[in-house]
């Protein structure tokens, strides 16, 4: 019988498999392909995915200690509250008058030039556009510009091109400062926005491709120029970001104007030789960009960032610059990796977890790259394009697998019982074994219908066939709920096993005996409550469950073979079950299985008593009331109505 199943070698590949192979082969080079095109034509659907990489890798990394060089000077909520001090303290900090209401006076940024010159700040970026004449006068304008005549050598102020719809988004109107350009130096505050509305590339760069005849100098690196830093031309075209916002160190603006806070300043040399950028952080201002490490980040913290990062010569740039090369290099790598892998690996799961393993591998590569060296690679289509593969290497190994599996079922299923069929199929090194026989041990249950013979003749054959079938359906879905595996059908009775041909453990398989003989009864009697209502005959019937080693294999002929138990716990079973009728009772249980689950049962000692085949040696047996703690009207109401029919038919 064994050679209508043999292990498969390694190197043996069925038909099927084969078919599945070049099936995965096929999706595999789609993907390689679609991701090629993503990434050479930097689909927005792709930009969007690998921007939501680096903002992930960026929050694994955490913040980066920003440069010194670089303060900045927020005009935050503290800031913008000092006017309401000023107006209940005006006589005592006489000071604060220039920063009563925003917008604030033009005084104010003359006298916080002035104090972070004499700080000996080395540049001072403005990042407020004051492109229209005060509010306050003609000679709040004045003072400011005294103030640019004196020291704008170290003043950049904010200039930006608005956006226009008309030129679909496009720079146009070109704003500037109210003062006179000689005064100061003129500071482009436009950057880029990717796709996803997030900030991310140098806006030099950027500037330079809008502009190629002349273009204008970003306020960042007008910064740059004006505090005379060194620095070497950035080797690419993104933005190191330090880490959220607020991690750049920020004093208050009004700190400039109070006595005390400015005293400390001073003698902590907090703006000396500082590139210091003012701008707004407050809420209620709304100047806030998103950027890969922060929803809200304010402008001016962007522009310090852009600083830093040419300062830090941390310019973030693709390891391959040129998009089609790029996606060629995809299509390539993964093409090698997919064919190599789908070629010496055929096992489905192995296969998606070595790519799993691959994906993972290369994400840990794009993260040191990007993190620590400031050079990007593409890192969300290649893994959603290797995630993709090894899907497909899964899902068409699985079906193989199945189709296979399949096959196999229905040849086996010729010679044994689907129990038999799932070990098989789960186990297949262990099926000599299974076949030729093992010992184990396992929980054995006999049931049988107590006067079926008589039954028989009270009814035609088919309503017989009917009920008796309603009646074993009943009982094997009891059965089967608690993992027994259904043994064979012998006329009316039943044998099962718990723990054969998988055991769960004795305990496991003990209790689950238990559990399937109380669903029996159960079920017996709301099907008796159904021949009650019906007129039909009222079946009864006696179980009895053995816990010991049995031997389970292949037995029968050379034309008929099935796989069973045998040994002293199954005829022990038979033989309490036949007892059932004696000791008028249901249920009757081993001293064996009654060992092991005592714990969890309550049960009745019905006496020891000798068998038929074991005169030399009484079996102790109990009655099965039910489960600790439950109610036993259930099993009072069955010996009951047992008693009356065992007396109704014995007379």
């Amino acid at each position: 019988m064994t050679g209508w199943f043999t292990q498969k070698s390694a190197s043996h590949i069925s038909p099927t498999q084969r078919r599945a192979t070049r099936l995965g082969h096929l999706l595999m080079g789609i993907w390689a392909v679609l991701g090629g095109v993503a990434i050479a034509v930097e689909l927005p659907v792709t930009q969007a995915m690998e921007g939501m990489a680096q903002a992930f890798m960026l929050r694994m990394r955490g913040p980066v200690l920003p440069p010194e060089e670089v303060v900045i000077l927020a005009i935050d909520e503290e800031s913008l509250s000092q006017g309401e001090f000023y107006q209940n303290h005006s006589a005592e900090y006489p000071q604060l008058e220039p920063i009563q209401t925003w917008p604030f006076q033009r005084r104010a940024y003359a006298l916080a030039i002035e104090q972070l010159v004499d700080a000996g700040a080395k540049a001072i970026a403005i990042d407020i556009l004051l492109v229209d004449p005060s509010s306050y006068g003609s000679e709040d304008d004045a003072l400011l510009d005294a103030t640019l005549g004196r020291h704008g050598d170290r003043v950049v102020l904010a200039n930006a091109y608005e956006f226009s719809s008309s030129t679909g988004g496009g720079l146009t109107n070109l704003l500037s400062p109210y003062y006179p350009p000689e005064h100061f130096t003129n500071g482009l505050i436009n950057v880029p926005v990717d796709l996803d509305t997030r900030i991310r590339q140098l806006p030099q760069p950027f500037l330079d491709a809008a502009f190629p005849d002349e273009a204008p100098v970003a306020f960042s690196m007008a910064a740059l120029n004006v505090a005379a830093v060194n620095y070497s031309p950035p080797q690419g075209d993104g933005i190191f970001f330090y880490g959220p916002a607020q991690t750049f160190p920020q004093i208050p603006f009004w700190h400039v104007f109070e006595e005390t806070n400015w005293a400390i300043h001073r003698e902590n040399e907090a703006f000396r030789d500082k590139i210091v950028l003012i701008g707004p952080t407050a809420t209620s201002l709304q100047d806030f960009k998103r950027t890969p490490t922060s929803e809200v980040m304010p402008g001016v913290e962007v522009h310090a960032s852009v600083v830093g990062t040419i300062l830090e010569n941390r310019a973030i740039a693709q390891v391959i610059p040129h998009g089609p090369l790029r996606g060629l290099l995809m299509v390539v790598s993964v093409g090698i990796i997919g064919l190599t892998l789908g070629r010496i690996l055929h096992r489905p799961l192995f296969r998606m977890l070595v790519f799993v393993g691959l994906t993972m591998a290369w994400g840990g590569v794009v993260y040191l790259s990007y993190v620590y060296g400031n050079r990007l690679l593409p890192v969300a289509v290649p893994t959603v394009v290797m995630a993709c593969t090894g899907l497909s290497y899964q899902l068409t190994g699985a079906i193989s697998d199945r189709l296979e599996q399949r096959r196999t079922r229905r040849t086996l299923e010729r010679y044994v019982a689907t129990s038999v069929v799932d070990e098989i199929l789960d186990q297949p090194d262990d099926f000599r074994v299974l076949l030729v026989g093992k010992r184990l041990k396992a929980a054995v249950l006999f049931s049988d219908i107590r006067g079926f013979s008589r039954l028989s003749y009270q009814l035609k054959a088919e309503q017989m066939v009917a009920q008796l079938n309603v009646y074993l359906d009943a009982m094997v879905e009891a059965i089967l709920r608690y993992r027994g595996t259904v043994d064979k059908f012998i006329g009316d009775a039943v044998m099962a096993e718990f723990g054969s041909p998988t055991s769960q453990g004795a305990y496991e398989d003990a209790i689950n005996a238990i559990h399937a003989a109380l669903a029996m009864r159960h079920a017996l009697v709301d099907l008796r409550q159904q021949q009650k209502a019906t007129g039909q005959p009222l079946f009864f019937h006696g179980i009895g469950i053995s816990f010991g080693e049995v031997v389970a294999g292949n037995i029968g002929s050379v034309q008929r073979l099935e796989y069973t138990v045998i040994g002293d716990t199954v005829n022990v079973a038979s033989r309490i079950e036949g007892l059932t009728k004696q000791l008028g009772t249901d249920i009757l249980i081993t001293q064996a299985l009654y060992d092991q689950v005592k714990a969890d049962v309550e049960a009745i000692d019905m006496g020891a008593h000798r068998l038929h085949g074991r005169e030399q040696e009484a079996v102790q047996v109990y009655s099965l009331v039910g489960l600790k703690g439950q109610d036993d009207t259930l099993y009072k109401q069955v010996q009951q109505d047992l008693q009356a029919h065992l007396k109704r038919h014995s007379s």
